[in-house]
């Protein structure tokens, strides 16, 4: 319940950060250090929360998995390059730099850790399930309302979002703050949705598990339709693709739709979707608005669509000078962010992270995802609660998704959207070991009291 307590409180503190931090800082009612201690509170509870539950790998109840053990191999390799990258690299970023970047690529797996520490019952897991799919789901939906009912200007002038970024956390003004805002929050003519944790972007990432939940539920279920069943998953399911669309976050709708295919595949009812997918796609292919966004991204016409192929294209020429990496701050989104280094290899997780780690963290990361994955889906056919499984099916697609997609973008270590996933799926692997384990356990302590001469057997009557 510890565990639970910390996340909640990181979260909350994390949403409101992004109002009142920027706010405070434009009524000049703390200094801009002031401020960047407080948005450390984070960081702080973060650490905390792993801290205070890493003496629960000791107890007998508690036994690391495959998943784990990519995950501290993976973290290891991330503090080699943060503390002696620039002994054996001779980089130059500043340690700031390369804590900022650290924090981001670490942030799978060490919300995952800190899941994985917190023993959590199945009601405790059920509770935090929704309380995983409230959070996403708003998250989407406010952006559907900061889209029809906030105009710019309340980020710009109210809120104070450009001098919070340009000050407070030292991004360059014209490359990623333009005019009072994010560089990327207009584009295609519709402006990107600015979501609770001011992230452009993040109401598309965050949307897709809670979709993907409702599919794996309904794929699930046996027998009749029923409108009384099938209606709140349809509507949840309505809202949250409202929001996919209304973000135009390209790499989200392919997650969702991946995951979906994936779902369904281990389903194995991919006939009975033919048909309706045959329909589905139909209907699509005969909306106008489609043509005029997808087509130009799908031939790479499009500015952002030719960019994010450019990139690939760099990056896979680069390969041979990424091997060992640049050391961490030397290139990705941070390091173009804050100190304007183009490094030509972005718009793809796996290159951004071999550009300053090197091949062997990008296969201690792969391994950690599909690890994962397998988990998800071995605790899904564990767990007899269908709620839970179901979510585990999707935790494991998602998974899979968000591995696929960020070959075309950097998305998989967003801090915010998929760090209350990663949490769930090390938090469900626990519950589902533990669950697993309770018969054996039940034995060995029945032993060890017969041992001890004070079992009591049952009478003949009670037999």
């Amino acid at each position: 319940m510890m565990g639970l307590v910390l996340l909640c409180t990181y979260f909350t503190w994390l949403g409101l950060q992004n109002f009142l931090l920027p706010w405070i800082y434009r009524q000049q009612l703390l200094p801009a250090s002031a401020v960047g201690v407080l948005m450390a509170g984070k960081e702080v509870i973060l650490g905390a929360g792993i801290v205070l539950l890493l003496p629960r790998t000791f107890r007998w109840d508690w036994r690391a998995n495959a998943a784990d053990r990519f995950a501290v191999a993976y973290l290891l390799g991330l503090a080699v390059y943060l503390f002696w990258g620039p002994a054996f690299l001779h980089s130059t970023a500043p340690l700031a730099l390369r804590a900022i970047s650290a924090r981001s690529l670490a942030s799978p797996a060490l919300f995952y850790v800190w899941g994985r520490l917190c023993f959590l019952s199945l009601r405790e897991l059920r509770r935090f399930l929704w309380f995983l799919i409230g959070l996403q789901t708003a998250i989407a939906l406010f952006g559907i309302l900061e889209w029809l009912f906030l105009p710019a200007t309340f980020w710009s002038d109210t809120v104070g979002v450009g001098a919070f970024l340009l000050d407070v956390k030292g991004m360059m003004e014209n490359q990623n703050v333009v005019a009072g805002l994010p560089s990327n929050m207009f584009q295609f003519g519709i402006r990107r949705l600015l979501s609770t944790y001011g992230d452009p972007l993040a109401m598309g990432i965050a949307s897709v598990f809670p979709l993907l939940l409702c599919v794996a539920w309904l794929l699930r279920r046996r027998g009749p339709w029923r409108w009384s069943i099938h209606l709140p998953c349809g509507m949840a399911a309505a809202a949250i693709g409202t929001a996919l669309v209304l973000t135009i976050g390209r790499e989200s709708i392919a997650a969702a739709g991946l995951g979906i295919a994936v779902l369904v595949w281990r389903s194995g009812k991919q006939q009975r979707f033919v048909v309706s997918l045959s329909l589905l796609l139909l209907c699509l292919a005969m909306l106008p608005v489609l043509w005029s966004y997808v087509a130009p991204t799908l031939t790479f016409r499009e500015a952002s669509a030719a960019t994010h192929l450019r990139f690939l294209q760099t990056g896979w020429e680069r390969i041979p000078t990424m091997l060992a990496g640049k050391g961490l701050g030397e290139a990705g989104g941070w390091a173009f962010s804050l100190a304007g280094v183009e490094s030509e290899v972005g718009e793809n997780s796996y290159f951004e992270l071999m550009s300053q780690t090197g091949i062997i963290t990008v296969a201690l990361l792969v391994g950690f995802l599909i690890t994962v994955a397998v988990r998800s889906w071995r605790a899904a056919g564990a767990v007899g609660d269908p709620w839970i499984s179901a979510a585990f099916l999707a935790a494991g697609a998602h998974v899979i998704a968000r591995s696929l997609s960020g070959i075309f973008s950097p998305s998989l270590f967003g801090v915010v959207p998929l760090a209350s996933f990663f949490f769930f799926c090390g938090a469900g692997s626990t519950t589902a070991q533990r669950a697993a384990r309770r018969p054996y356990l039940l034995v060995r302590r029945v032993r060890l009291l017969w041992q001890e001469g004070t079992a009591v057997l049952p009478s003949a009557s009670q037999r």
